[in-house]
């Protein structure tokens, strides 16, 4: 499946479009640079201007959560389970692997990161029209996960309008397991899991699993995977197809406090529907929930917490 795209920084002609908003001052000599790197690379790296005072009530605001524990705030326990209500979790206290999906519903400092200024700025750019936060989750571990192109598991309409943003909540080492990266990897042609599609679906045959096994380990040969250390209050922005993951974690007491979010366009994307697991009388039910309730601030777009809803 070959990279379609309709983003003007995937075309051959990209460097050449850059040099020419720059010179004509549509683009600053900086955010050309950066673009430049975006374009051969997949990926850029920008820092916010984020205080001692932010990260210190970011780190309240999830300790008061573990705490209050909201119905309509979803936690997701390390392993195969689908997240579930923040109050019907019964498992280990911050437990390694742990993920808060839309913690911005609940936080003000995560919706600060999820409508920042300077980071939506840079989106706006790489789209070239208004683009809109879909959604975030935050990590208070090394993910571990496989190398995966996010169009595996996050659907838009097209493919190609998708990007990530995954930014520190504090000093990033080798020990605590970081992001892993393949520089020049969304340059590839998709792998497909099903005829035509990126999409890799919850059930698939265990030939095209090992297709895709196969197809990573050719990739890694050619393409060394790049361990993302960083100071806190940097954000790392990537292309839908840039492969990336989580490295091991080397030491098991360490933390990797971070938050991702997810971005398409405004004029693509208008609602989302997310699932919840609740515990009723005799077991669990799926409860899902569908906004298109739009947050705006700044010049920034996100869609609230369908779970919200709840």
């Amino acid at each position: 499946m070959q990279l379609q795209s309709d983003l003007w920084l995937d075309q051959d002609d990209a460097h050449d479009r850059i040099d020419r908003r720059v010179e004509a001052k549509r683009l600053a000599e900086a955010d050309g640079d950066l673009l430049h790197g975006f374009v051969d690379h997949g990926y850029l790296r920008i820092s916010l201007d984020l205080d001692d005072r932010f990260f210190q009530e970011f780190d309240a605001d999830i300790e008061r959560l573990w705490q209050e524990r909201p119905a309509n705030l979803a936690i997701s326990p390390i392993g195969p389970q689908r997240p579930m209500s923040f109050r019907d979790y019964d498992g280990p206290y911050r437990e390694s692997g742990y993920r808060i999906p839309d913690l911005q519903s609940h936080s003000e400092r995560a919706l600060d990161l999820y409508l920042n200024p300077e980071i939506f700025r840079i989106i706006d750019v790489i789209f070239d029209e208004p683009g809109l936060a879909i959604q975030a989750r935050y990590f208070e571990f090394g993910s571990r996960q496989q190398l995966h192109r996010d169009p595996m598991f996050v659907m838009t309409n097209p493919t190609s309008h998708l990007l990530a943003s995954w930014i520190a909540l504090e000093d990033i080492t080798e020990d605590s397991g970081p992001l892993a990266y393949v520089p020049g990897s969304h340059r590839l042609p998709y792998f497909e899991f099903t005829p035509g599609s990126a999409a890799r679906p919850p059930e698939i045959p265990a030939e095209r699993k090992a297709a895709w096994a196969e197809w990573l380990r050719r990739t890694q040969e050619t393409m060394p995977v790049s361990a993302l250390t960083c100071k806190r209050g940097e954000a790392f922005i990537w292309h839908a197809g840039l492969l990336h993951g989580g490295m091991p974690i080397r030491d098991a007491t360490a933390t990797r406090k971070s938050y991702v979010i997810h971005y398409s366009t405004a004029s693509t994307y208008h609602r989302r529907t997310a699932r919840i697991r609740v515990r009723v009388p005799g077991g669990w039910r799926r409860e899902a929930r569908t906004t298109d309730k739009v947050l705006t601030r700044d010049g920034a777009r996100g869609l609230d917490s369908p779970r919200r809803l709840l």
